[in-house]
């Protein structure tokens, strides 16, 4: 939380998220969180400090606030939100809160949530993916040349084994450094995938912009129908994975001050604030990887505006809340100027074949392969789009660097700290 890696605080006793997953563009289709409280703050404060409005849903107090979300009281010490906010819907999910005694959960879910696993860990993450593609799916992709896989390997038995996928589970443990078990699910033996699992994921990973560099130094070991990958997770890789967790909920669970803050206290949250905010910035800008890849990029840039658009504001300087309000700005903006390029690309692609020029050839009965001059122009084509993008991003990065500069030299002096 100190961080913002997080928007819970720290009297928060434990949280559920759940959310279901639009596979296909990663988005969720709706989320739900819910949290036990030391003390339940009310909900008029949350109303006021959220700019949002009273209403009940179900004979329940709640609170529509702006970002498309409720807040509810599920109990004296239970809070719960909703997103979108949806009337209906967080109406039959309160009622069926009231009624129903145990959760109607996916079987790979409910057989993966264990109580050893919440009881020696402080964060557990679980996907259901049972069902998601078909054998077919995953061959097509294993024919792509990025995945570099073996000519050993049986890429048909490949493609069956991963089609089963029952799911992920992730466990962290918030040690010094923190450490994570990642543990991969089929309903099929994957012992084939023990020695190209951590490229392949790595690959996969990257192609849908969430690669996860703490990846390649964690051991892999196989188990029956199971892969599991453990080692240590860096602040970097920590910040994304949390980032997964964004939520409806935003900050509610403090209550807003009755008196003015001292200046001291202004200070110290305005230094948290900054550089849990700039924190994020480093992450995506300054750090060692290679900022060439913007389609990439794209998943965190989303996610990390996210995260700062949820940070708590109470108690902050309004100048340094008004510079969070402006990098989420400029962040959305790269990410729509990533979409252009998609889009460029795309239009570009599918126009660039002339009379009598076809993409694909074909090799016996097995299929269909892309002839080579295709797959060089298609390269040209996305290598010419990244480019252009990359200048357009590389203007709104250097935007952000020197709003950043501004308001720390501005911060640091009307506070007389470090920012």
């Amino acid at each position: 939380h100190a961080h913002g890696m997080i928007a819970w605080p720290a009297e928060v006793d434990a949280v559920v998220m759940a959310a279901e997953l639009d596979f296909e563009f990663m988005r969720p289709l709706w989320e739900i969180a819910v949290a036990h409280v030391a003390r339940m703050p009310p909900l008029e404060e949350i109303a006021q400090r959220s700019g949002g409005q009273l209403d009940r849903l179900a004979g329940t107090a709640a609170v529509e606030r702006p970002n498309d979300s409720y807040v509810v009281a599920l109990g004296p010490k239970v809070l719960g939100a909703m997103s979108p906010a949806n009337r209906q819907q967080v109406v039959r999910w309160v009622r069926a809160s009231r009624t129903r005694k145990t959760p109607d959960l996916p079987p790979y879910l409910a057989d993966t949530l264990t109580e050893e696993k919440i009881t020696d860990n402080q964060i557990v993450m679980l996907l259901n993916l049972t069902g998601v593609v078909s054998p077919a799916e995953v061959a097509e992709k294993l024919a792509q040349p990025e995945l570099a896989l073996p000519d050993s390997l049986d890429k048909q038995q490949l493609a069956t084994v991963l089609a089963s996928i029952r799911g992920l589970c992730l466990e962290i443990q918030l040690q010094n450094p923190p450490r994570g078990r990642l543990s991969i699910d089929f309903a099929q033996p994957a012992t084939m995938l023990q020695g190209s699992v951590r490229s392949f994921l790595l690959a996969v990973l990257s192609q849908h912009g969430a690669d996860l560099d703490d990846l390649r130094d964690w051991k892999v070991d196989a188990n029956g129908q199971s892969l599991t990958l453990h080692g240590k997770f860096s602040s970097s890789g920590l910040r994304r994975v949390l980032s997964v967790l964004v939520g409806p909920t935003g900050p509610v669970t403090t209550s807003a001050q009755t008196t003015t803050p001292s200046s001291e206290t202004v200070a110290e949250m305005s230094q948290r604030y900054f550089q849990s905010v700039t924190g994020y910035l480093d992450d995506l800008f300054v750090s060692d990887r290679q900022p060439g890849s913007l389609f990439q990029a794209k998943v965190w840039v989303q996610r990390y505006a996210d995260r700062i658009a949820n940070l708590d504001p109470q108690q902050v300087d309004p100048d340094v809340v008004a510079f969070g309000g402006d990098v989420v700005t400029l962040l959305d903006e790269i990410v729509h100027s990533i979409d252009r390029a998609e889009s460029r690309s795309d239009f570009r692609e599918a126009n660039m074949y002339d009379s009598g020029r076809r993409r694909y050839g074909r090799y016996g009965v097995y299929g269909f392969f892309e002839k080579s001059y295709v797959t060089r122009d298609r390269q040209v084509i996305q290598a010419d789009e990244a480019q252009r993008s990359f200048r357009d991003t590389q203007v709104i990065v250097n935007e952000l660097r020197a709003l950043s500069a501004n308001t720390r030299q501005t911060m640091t002096e009307r506070y007389e700290r470090p920012f």
